[in-house]
This record gives C-alpha cells, sequence and structure tokens, in this order.
C-alpha cells in the first residue's frame, strides 16, 4: 500500500498558484499520515525501523512487537537507552538539549554513535543544538526535532548503514551574517555503504547548507546512496547538496530563494553579504571569473551519478548544475563559469574528475521574483583585480540565450550523461508497492505546508487541531474603497487556509508566514467572507468571518441627537440614513450586524467600543433591497444579542 496519501486540490493557473506569495485557489489539501517506511533508498535490503503505533481504545503509543519505548529528557538518559537495541526513545515535548559547539566530542550533544534499531522521536517543539550520527548505524530513525542554534554543523553525518531521517527543521530561525559559520546545516561525509533517506524536513536560513563528500577525494562510487524526499529547502544558499560520488536522487522537494536572489525577501546582512562576497571571500580564485552568483541548488560533480525528478524551484537563480570539463560547460553556457566549483576552469586551481551522470526530468520552476539584472565581475584599468569594482549588466550577456529558462532570470536545469544514470524503480524495496510520486505543480503546494517537525501530535498518532488567529486589523469594515488590511494567521496542524467570498485580487497566502491577507480595492458594495483552516485534526476545523462593505455608512451619535428614536425613520443629524438605538448598555466592545428576513447577515454597520448608555446608530440604507430586516447588537463576550430590533426599508 501507498505509505504517503495523496493530496486533492484544484490548480487554475501556472503562475498564481504558488502558496509562498500568491493568491491560492487550492482547495481540500489533507496532510498525509506519518510513513510507516521511508521512500528510497534507506527503505533497501530489507531495513525496518520501530514506529510507535497507537492504541485505538487507550490513545497511548505502544512499540511494535519486538521493541521498547522509553522516555529520555536528557542527554545522559538517551545515551543509556541507546545501550539497548530495538528501543524507541521518546524525548518530553518542550525539551532543549545540547550546546552545538564544534568539539567532535562533546558529552554535551547528541551522538549516534555505531547504534542499530534506535529511533528517537521529539514529542513536540524539542530543539537539540547538535546531532552527530557516526560509526555503523543500522536502522535508525531520527523524526520530529528541530536542529537550531548550532555553533558549526547542525547534523554531521558520518556513518555507514540504514538511516532516516524525518520530519525534522534543520537551520536558525534567521540567516547568519557570517557565511562561513555556521558551517554545514547537513554534512554527509568520510563513510562507506551508507543508505540515507531525508523525508519531509526543512533546511532553513543556511549558507552552505549540505555537502555529499569531505573534499574531493572523498568521491567513491559505493560510500553514499542518498535520497532526497519531499523535503523544503527555504532561504538557503546553496549546497542543497553539493555532491561527491555516489548515488542521490533529489525527488518531490522544493526549493524557494535558494541563492539568496529574491532581494525583496532578504535582510541587509543577506543582501550584502550575498552581494559581496564574489569580490572579497576567495581572492585570487574568483580574480577572473565571470560569476552571476554563486549559490545554486543541486550541483552534481566529481564521481557522482545524480537523478533529480518532479521538484519545483520557486526564484531558484541556477536550480541544478553539473560540473563538467571546462570545454565541456563553456560551450554549452558560454562565458558564465559555474560557482563554488574547481571545474578546470579556473589556472591555478585542480581540476576535479567532473560529473558522472546527472539526470534530471519533470522539474519545474517560477523565477519572476529574481531581478532581471545581477551583479557580475569587471576589471578595470584602476581596479585590476576586479575586488573593488562592480557593474550591472542583464544576465545573458554572460550566459548563450537558449540556456536561460523561458522566463528569462533563471538558468537551465543542468544534465550530463542521463542515460546512464541509475535507476530508482530498478532497486528492491525501494518504492512501496502502489506508490505514486507528485507532479512538480503538487509539490510547490504541498511540501512548504507539510515538511518540517512539529505538526504532527505524536502522542495521539495523528495532526494537531488547526489554530487561526486575527492578527492585526479589523474584519468588519464600512464606508470603504480600499480594504485596511486584515491579517490572520494560522498554526497548529492547519496546513493551509481557504478564502471564500472574495477575488483572488484581495487577499495573499503565504506558507511560508502562515499568514493570510486581505486587502486592496473592494471589487463588490458589500462582501461577507470566511477564512476557514484546511488539514489538521479532523473535526476541528476553525472559521473566521468577516463583512466587508463600500456603504453603510455609520455615524454613532447620541440619544439626544436621535429624533427617530430608533423607528427607521430619517435622522436630523444623518440625513438619508437610518437610525436605531439601544438603551441601558454598559460600557465595552460591541459589534451591530443588519440580518434580512433568511436571518442572513447582509451587514455589520458598526464594531467598536462604547462608552455605555443610549446610543443612537446611523448608517446608510445604499445597497439595501426594499423590504423587511432586523437589527442586533453584540456585545463581545457574550453569545445572545444585548439589543435588537425591527428596520423597513421602502
Amino acid at each position: 500500500m501507498q505509505s504517503c496519501i495523496r493530496y486533492l486540490f484544484i490548480v487554475v493557473s501556472v503562475c498564481c498558484t504558488i502558496v509562498m506569495s500568491h493568491a491560492e485557489t487550492t482547495v481540500g489539501i489533507v496532510r498525509p499520515a506519518l510513513m510507516t517506511a521511508p521512500i528510497g533508498f534507506a527503505a533497501t535490503d530489507g531495513a525496518s525501523y520501530g514506529i510507535p503505533v497507537c492504541n485505538p481504545t487507550s490513545g497511548e503509543l505502544e512499540a511494535p512487537a519486538g521493541w521498547r519505548i522509553v522516555t529520555c529528557s536528557t542527554i545522559a538518559e538517551i545515551n543509556t537507552a541507546m545501550g539497548t537495541a530495538n528501543t524507541i526513545i521518546l524525548i518530553p515535548a518542550g525539551t532543549t538539549l545540547g550546546t552545538g559547539n564544534r568539539s567532535t566530542n562533546s558529552t554535551n550533544d547528541l551522538y549516534i554513535n555505531g547504534r542499530s534499531n534506535i529511533t528517537i522521536i521529539g514529542m513536540g517543539g524539542v530543539t537539540v543544538k547538535k546531532i552527530v550520527v557516526q560509526g555503523t548505524c543500522n536502522n535508525v530513525l531520527v523524526r520530529n526535532i528541530t536542529i537550531t542554534d548550532f555553533e558549526y554543523d547542525g547534523m554531521p553525518i558520518t556513518a555507514s548503514g540504514h538511516i532516516w531521517i524525518d520530519h525534522c527543521t534543520i537551520g536558525w530561525d534567521v540567516t547568519s551574517s557570517d557565511k562561513e559559520n555556521p558551517d554545514g546545516a547537513m554534512d554527509i561525509y568520510s563513510n562507506s555503504n551508507l543508505y540515507l533517506t531525508i523525508s519531509w524536513c526543512i533546511f532553513r536560513n543556511h549558507w552552505k547548507t549540505m555537502l555529499h563528500g569531505k573534499d574531493d577525494k572523498d568521491n567513491g562510487a559505493t560510500k553514499r546512496h542518498v535520497t532526497h524526499y519531499c523535503n523544503y529547502y527555504y532561504n538557503t544558499h546553496q549546497r542543497t547538496p553539493r555532491i561527491r560520488g555516489g548515488q542521490t536522487h533529489v525527488l518531490n522537494c522544493l526549493y524557494e530563494n535558494t541563492g539568496f536572489g529574491r532581494t525583496a525577501n532578504m535582510t541587509n546582512d543577506e543582501y550584502d553579504h550575498a552581494y559581496k562576497m564574489l569580490y572579497q571571500d576567495d581572492g585570487e580564485y574568483l580574480k577572473t571569473r565571470h560569476v552571476v552568483t554563486d549559490g545554486y541548488g543541486i550541483m552534481a560533480t566529481n564521481n557522482s551519478d545524480v537523478v533529480v525528478e518532479n521538484n519545483f524551484f520557486y526564484d531558484v537563480r541556477w536550480p541544478i548544475v553539473c560540473s563538467t570539463p571546462c570545454e565541456d560547460f563553456t560551450a554549452k553556457y558560454g562565458e558564465l563559469q559555474s560557482p563554488d566549483i574547481c571545474n578546470g576552469c579556473v589556472t591555478s586551481r585542480t581540476a576535479n574528475a567532473g560529473v558522472k551522470y546527472c539526470r534530471q526530468t519533470g522539474n519545474e520552476y517560477y523565477d519572476l521574483g529574481l531581478p532581471t539584472q545581477v551583479a557580475v565581475k569587471k576589471e578595470t584599468a584602476s581596479c585590476p583585480n576586479a575586488v573593488c569594482d562592480t557593474i550591472h549588466v542583464p544576465l545573458s550577456y554572460f550566459i548563450n540565450p537558449e540556456m536561460l529558462n523561458p522566463g528569462g532570470r533563471s538558468i537551465k536545469f543542468d544534465e550530463h550523461d542521463p542515460s546512464h544514470a541509475f535507476v530508482p524503480e530498478a532497486i528492491s524495496g525501494y518504492y512501496p508497492d502502489g506508490y505514486e510520486k507528485y507532479d512538480a505543480n503538487e509539490v510547490r503546494q504541498i511540501v512548504s505546508t507539510c515538511a518540517g517537525a512539529d505538526l504532527y501530535d505524536m502522542n495521539e498518532c495523528q495532526a494537531l487541531a488547526p489554530t487561526l488567529t486575527l492578527t492585526s486589523g479589523s474584519l468588519d469594515q464600512s464606508s470603504i474603497t480600499s480594504i485596511s488590511p486584515i491579517v490572520l494567521t494560522w498554526g497548529g496542524g492547519a496546513s493551509s487556509v481557504k478564502v471564500t467570498g472574495l477575488p483572488e485580487s484581495n487577499f495573499t497566502i503565504n506558507a511560508g508566514a502562515k499568514t493570510v491577507t486581505i486587502s486592496g480595492t473592494l471589487q463588490t458594495d458589500d462582501a461577507n467572507f470566511s477564512v476557514m483552516t484546511l488539514g489538521g485534526k479532523a473535526g476541528e476545523t476553525v472559521i473566521i468571518t468577516g463583512t466587508l462593505s463600500k456603504n453603510g455608512s455609520l455615524i454613532p451619535v447620541s440619544s439626544t441627537d436621535a429624533a427617530s428614536g430608533g423607528d427607521g425613520s430619517s435622522n436630523s443629524e444623518c440625513p438619508n440614513l437610518a437610525c436605531v438605538t439601544a438603551t441601558g448598555l454598559s460600557s465595552g466592545n460591541y459589534t451591530l450586524r443588519l440580518y434580512d428576513t433568511t436571518e442572513q447577515e447582509v451587514r455589520t454597520p458598526f464594531v467598536g467600543t462604547l462608552n455605555g448608555g443610549t446610543v443612537c446608530f446611523c448608517f446608510s440604507l445604499d445597497a439595501l433591497t426594499s423590504g423587511n430586516y432586523t437589527w442586533k447588537l453584540y456585545k463581545e463576550g457574550t453569545a445572545e444579542a444585548v439589543a435588537t430590533g425591527s428596520l423597513n426599508v421602502q
């Protein structure tokens, strides 16, 4: 059976359904259940992992046959528990462990050293500063843990055996201003016979994200077998991954702002360092090179065998690049030279062996968030070394035009000798029976909302209850042409939100920030809208509603100014307006709502604070059809109306 529930949704346009920053019309997204077995290399050769199951009667976690469950809240307790194989270690919710320092022998960080048949699961909000996986480790699973604030490497893997990293979040909350520190979010090197799957993880806010192979000598063809499945590489600069040797499969992953190219979303530090690093950081190495960006997504090099399929690249200048001999590379790309690589195009640098095989298929991109011009090096008479002068020129100046994607801002996916790349489908146990890959356009909507730690309640074996809150703005606005921005934020187990009652031009969904913003020019006279959470624990959908109106001109006045006494006739202070009066009010926040004869809410004339006593509300009757209406005044914190009355419109 397929181990991952597919998503049901509707896509109406290639360019306007990017969930990260565009209006979203996706409906029916359902978060997949936690996988009970990995996709890819970690599943091969009969590998099996300790996955706790939920007892439907007690609601408690139970270990599968032959395994035990222990709870550990310190590094020392975890080390002791790992001394016994077939152990599932649960780290209590809210626990923070480790120091994340540079020491390779720190007892303050989590070391999985030569252990087999071990599962480590964070129970929610668990942060570990550093996790090291080394030695011979068979059937090791790490799940639902955030690795952050590390000083050097976040999760170095120097092990052999079958290892599965699932639903983890790796990287700092913000990008470091120092591209050299921290070093790698997850570096994988100096090992043999490693069969690793990294699935549904977020790698975020990092410069040098991930290496396969420590240096050009660490390029053995059988050392590493790595599957990247449904991972979200968000705001990373390069090496996602950079590959030396072995077999690597990158499947159904999402890349967003890789290379720090989308300047509108960059911090000042990110922009300054990305702009300057081409000219200042590498000295002689970059003096004579035409480098548009040293940021990239996937780089295949040095005896590697790579398959890249069905991924989505959102604002990535250079999605996939293969390091081939200099002559081949120049013939293909033009004067542009590949970044961060010793490919023989630079004198005094040792050329590596070049890529072995790289096949790419089914990948898609969006690059309109990238600038049309980029910084490049230029030598001048006053600046012969090109480290003190920069200019801006069109990207095509250095790149053969046919090597640009149709958007004209990103470089086409590269490949090398693709027919000889390995075939994942031919590897026994790689995919479960009935498994189907997501296509790239599914990936961009699914992975951004369903990857990372803390999306599931590990105690209940199901998704967390969704949350939806009003962050800023007023849900009910009258007498407006432009909507005063309304921001709502979702969380918990919610994977996204659905907006109804408004055109796409009036709302923006940002999956990275988990916000929906309602703004812009109101397109109709009145709009009753709702925002509904998608995903999360069944039966606990959250819905927030509001009303926007171009009419409904409200003037709250004192009872002494009300000539009508609340019967709906014209008021001398408010000509051509209806007036209604409420008496005996206490001070507080109130909402006045107007309903038709079917009890359908048609307008919200007033939302605000009142001092109490008797208050007359005057509002426009424009755009209301003739007939009878009911008005109701609600005080915040009460379910029933504190005042009500009838209103006839002629």
